[in-house]
């Protein structure tokens, strides 16, 4: 785990410019940095970087966050490999224990070995006649064999002897980085006459390799790595690495079933291109991909085993999958793969199967169909039963509300169920729509129903909630996450109103005040550290994260003076204690229209108060004014 203070203290450091401009020529315009956007196509720059928020947002394709975000989705980095280089530019070092740090040693240690022993396959295969036919007869191309390094393990037993030293191959990290077998106290190379497929992770690194015979009939066919220290094949994706521009480009990653598909696919055009490792697709591998493209592709062979391999890919998406991202399924036609489709007739007929593709909320369904009833559709009460049993799972597993909602009235039609009945079998809970507000002319000055006669009740605290107010608090919310530092400026305000929270829009402000209260009790603590990439990072991979980043990279909060988002801070706080007078007012004088004794002079002071109020608000407008025209007139 790396300390808070000290992640607080690389982002205090980091020029998000800076980081941002080894990758992308961003040109400056005002306040901002522009660029065309490194995540999606485009001609006119909409890919924005704020040096003074810390925060970069693309108004093209929606793509926004701070510098650790930015490595994390342009280079896949995990947040602690983020952290890492960002401390690593700055020549700081990231504090670990005495554990980690040996963890680190010995991984490094493993990944040379893997790359002295990748380098060493690679030129050995273009010293071989047989391997390099081999290829060619398998229509992979030179350029092809340099861009994703692929090599042959020699046919001797201790090939890698001539590139390790005695001494060396006999070090235990040779066994450990999976080179190497111990079996009756001799030592032999796992690897021996197969054409070889270095495994990276996101950083480059080789972690592993995928080893394919040459010989027709030998089995096993593949021969993989084994889990190493450094190579988990639950969390790996082959292709990744050389396939992460492509996606970014693309906006879009295409998962395959093998690494022949991969390499083809890439020859063919497609070089957004991954595959698992013998493994079915995971959450950690859905959770990688998301990380790089908000678009996934699924593409499977069209037999059972396909079907087979795609469901269990869903059942992964569900648990990961947002509201804002998409994955889709391509089932090919039998006896059809990638590599045969597109040798056989060509990259448009795989484009077409893409364009094909079934979305998510369709493939949930129709699987679901074809594994109660073989696709003849549910023609029972007992099909029906079954068809609820199996969503029920993949279901509640989901935390992409809005998706699983619409998943529920897919599926409802298809069990002759009402979407509210279906939700309640799967014990899931529809969104709830908000009811209709009475008008003005069906309520009374005191808050009765006119046309029912029936009194207002009013809430434990008052109201505070509806679209009036939802305006309020996120306008709110959106100058506290763009001006972190009056979190602290206003948070007597804060207390006062809002710790006993209605809604979500006062629990994102309390989260990020608490954020402020813990930052401002450092060691050190400086305002001007207080940014909205520091907030931000805080919240990675919280579901507040998506909204906050939104209100931050807005184009109109990007333009607003800090004076006149003060004034709108000062103004909401006092239209929501005017919200909560208006009720306590209409409380009491509904009490009293009941008969019920009320204390005068508490009534007398609460109107007062909303008097002095409004005069405020009056005033607080006029000095707004008065500033953005003398803005104006001076010319800025």
């Amino acid at each position: 785990m790396i300390p808070e203070s000290f992640i607080e203290e690389v982002l205090s450091r980091t020029d998000i410019v800076q980081v941002i401009g080894r990758y992308v020529k961003l040109q400056h315009k005002g306040s901002n940095w522009m660029a065309c956007c490194p995540f999606h196509k485009e001609k006119t720059p909409s890919f924005a970087v704020n040096p003074s928020k810390q925060f970069f947002k693309c108004f093209g394709c929606g793509e926004h966050g701070t510098a650790i975000t930015f490595l994390m989705k342009f280079k896949g980095l995990s947040f602690p490999e983020a952290i890492k280089e960002l401390a690593d530019d700055l020549g700081m070092e990231v504090p670990e224990d005495r554990q980690a740090k040996v963890r680190q040693a010995k991984a490094k240690t493993l990944t040379d070995y893997l790359a002295q022993a990748a380098d060493f396959y690679h030129q050995t295969l273009f010293h071989d006649r047989h391997a390099i036919e081999y290829l060619k007869g398998r229509g992979i191309t030179e350029e092809t064999v340099r861009k994703f390094q692929l090599g042959l393990s020699p046919d001797g037993w201790q090939g890698l002897q001539s590139i390790f030293p005695d001494k060396t191959y006999d070090d235990p990290k040779l066994e450990e980085a999976g080179l190497v077998i111990v079996k009756d106290g001799h030592r032999y190379d796992r690897f021996r006459s197969r054409v070889m497929y270095p495994i990276r992770n996101p950083r480059g690194q080789v972690i592993g390799f995928g080893a394919r015979t040459m010989v027709p009939g030998e089995e096993p066919k593949y021969l993989n790595s084994p889990e190493t220290p450094v190579y988990h094949k639950s969390q790996e994706l082959y292709g990744l690495f050389e396939a992460r521009d492509a996606i970014h480009k693309k906006g879009r990653a295409i998962v395959c079933e093998g690494y022949m598909d991969v390499i083809q696919m890439s020859q063919g055009g497609f070089l957004e291109t991954v595959a698992a490792l013998g493994t079915s697709i995971t959450p950690e591998h859905v959770k990688k991909l998301f990380q790089l493209s908000d678009h996934v592709y699924f593409s499977f062979d069209g037999d059972a085993a396909g079907f087979k391999a795609a469901r269990r890919a869903m059942e992964s998406t569900l648990s990961i999958i947002t509201d804002t991202q998409t994955a889709h399924f391509v089932l090919l036609p039998q006896d059809e793969d990638p590599d045969s489709l597109i040798k056989g007739q060509g990259a448009e007929a795989f484009e077409a199967q893409l364009r094909a593709a079934f979305p998510l909320s369709k493939f949930f369904v129709m699987d679901i169909v074809r594994e109660v009833s073989q696709g003849r559709g549910l023609r029972t009460a007992e099909e029906r039963a079954q068809a609820v049993a199996i969503a029920k799972p993949l279901l509640q597993k989901m935390q992409a509300h809005a998706l699983r909602q619409l998943l529920v009235q897919e599926l409802s039609a298809a069990v002759r169920m009402e979407p509210s009945e279906l939700a309640a079998l799967c014990s899931v809970a529809l969104l709830d729509v908000p009811q209709t507000v009475k008008s003005s002319k069906q309520l009374n000055q005191y808050g009765r129903d006119t046309k029912q006669g029936a009194r207002y009740k009013r809430p434990v605290r008052p109201v505070t909630t509806g679209p009036v107010f939802t305006n309020i608090k996120r306008r709110l919310l959106q100058c506290f996450v763009t001006h972190p530092a009056w979190l602290l400026k206003y948070s007597e305000q804060i207390e006062y109103e809002m710790l006993d929270t209605v809604d979500e829009w006062e629990e994102a402000i309390v989260r990020l005040w608490h954020l402020a209260q813990d930052h401002s009790k450092g060691e050190g603590f400086e305002q001007a550290h207080l940014t909205t990439g520091y907030l931000l990072s805080f919240v990675q991979g919280e579901p507040i994260y998506e909204r906050l980043a939104d209100l931050a990279s807005e184009e109109e909060v990007l333009q607003t003076p800090p004076a006149v988002a003060e004034y709108e801070i000062k103004c909401a706080f006092l239209k929501l204690e005017k919200a909560q007078l208006d009720a306590k007012i209409a409380e009491l004088l509904s009490s009293e229209e009941q008969g019920e004794p009320i204390e005068s002079q508490y009534l007398e002071r609460l109107f007062k108060r909303r008097q002095e109020i409004h005069r405020s608000l009056v005033d607080e407008s006029t000095q707004a004014v008065d500033f953005v025209l003398d803005n104006r007139l001076s010319g800025e």
